[in-house]
């Protein structure tokens, strides 16, 4: 291996781990995390040409990490209390999804002759606003979409998504205050510590974990064989690799395994970082502004719609906060916002239905691809 793709490998699997040790000591704003870091060293390199790329080993970097990390991060998910403890958090969010998958398909029909491949982008954004970047990267990955794709839509949110979630944690709240109705406390001080926390556990428990991992990973690649010809068709196997994920978290091994999902950010953030290297914005500039202003018009358009029908079910405004952020960040910036807005007693609640939208979001966003497909010819 030359030098270059020596440094590059040592990047990807070697700054995640830094990352991460910044988000878990809270030494980011609030308005970045880990995945924005991994994002932007990849980006930062690859744009000032520190060492040159080698495209064909990044793709199978972060296609590989994406493959490994997903199911870890769907065996975090569960299920059973999700529905059966989140209440109106679970109809908020839903509502939330709704707006998304409504308002992404709007954007893509209006600037279908403006935007290339809008069936793709509105896909992602779907995926985006139902359980975070991890759907963006795997639906994404299941759409062979183009690299740029994938990064700029990931930059548009960190300017977009950035501002709106400063405003959530700044002045939004009192504003919300004054169109809903305060949050009853329970009481409880429910938390998820393992979630808060964000550190991968020993070479014991990372060893079984991965081993999981790679076992759903090959069930689902015989099966990929089995119903395509091919061991790995990106949409067949993503999907599979869903479902399986999903069905074991129905099972006792979850809890045997513990907190899978730290390992699962890492095996995540290694793809970011590959992907920022992939990204060179001297040649993305015009394809940049043009996802820009697809982003911008989507997550206006996504927010208000929510807004709204949040009103029409009269749901209290933290309730209406905290699922938005599970919808359009994900689980460890739930707990930032509801520190922020002094709700841990959602924060349990908040966590379960942005850990259900990891699972559903890929179904949505491939959906919602081939529908647009088939809609706009």
């Amino acid at each position: 291996m030359a030098v270059p793709e020596l440094l590059s490998l040592l990047l990807a699997v070697g700054f995640p781990l830094l990352a991460m040790l910044a988000a878990r000591r809270q030494w980011l704003p609030a308005w970045s995390s880990s995945i924005i870091l991994c994002y932007g060293i990849g980006i930062l390199v690859s744009n000032l040409r520190l060492w040159p790329q080698n495209p064909e080993l990044l793709e199978s970097i972060a296609g590989g990490s994406m493959l490994v990390g997903l199911p870890l991060l769907l065996f975090a998910v569960r299920i059973r209390e999700g529905f059966s403890s989140a209440g109106n958090m679970l109809l908020s969010f839903g509502l939330c999804c709704l707006a998304g998958i409504v308002c992404t398909c709007g954007t893509a029909i209006y600037l279908h002759d403006e935007v290339a491949d809008s069936w793709q982008v509105a896909a992602m954004l779907t995926g985006l606003y139902t359980g975070g970047t991890p759907n963006v990267q795997a639906i994404g990955v299941a759409l062979a979409a183009p690299a740029e794709y994938l990064v700029l839509i990931q930059a548009a949110d960190v300017l977009l998504g950035g501002a709106y979630l400063l405003g959530l944690v700044t002045f939004l709240p009192a504003l919300y205050a004054r169109f809903y109705p305060p949050t009853p406390s329970n009481g409880s001080g429910a938390d998820a510590g393992a979630m808060e926390a964000g550190s991968v556990g020993g070479f014991r428990t990372g060893s079984r974990q991965f081993a999981a991992t790679l076992g759903v990973l090959a069930i689902s690649s015989l099966l990929c064989r089995a119903l395509t010809g091919n061991w790995v068709d990106p949409t067949v196997l993503i999907l599979l690799l869903t479902t399986f994920s999903l069905g074991v978290t129905l099972t006792p091994l979850p809890s045997r395994l513990g907190n899978t999902y730290p390992l699962g950010e890492y095996f995540i953030l290694i793809f970011c970082v590959a992907l920022g290297l992939l990204a060179d914005f001297r040649k993305l500039a015009e394809q940049g502004m043009e996802l820009l202003y697809f982003s911008a018009i989507a997550l206006a358009a996504t927010t208000l719609l929510h807004l709204l029908l949040a009103r029409l079910f009269r749901l209290d405004r933290d309730t209406v906060i905290l699922s938005s952020v599970a919808a359009f960040y994900g689980p460890v910036f739930v707990v930032q916002v509801a520190a922020a807005i002094r709700s841990r007693h959602l924060l349990a609640a908040g966590i379960a239905v942005s850990l259900l939208g990891f699972g559903i979001g890929n179904y949505l966003g491939i959906g919602v691809a081939y529908a647009l497909r088939w809609f706009t010819g």
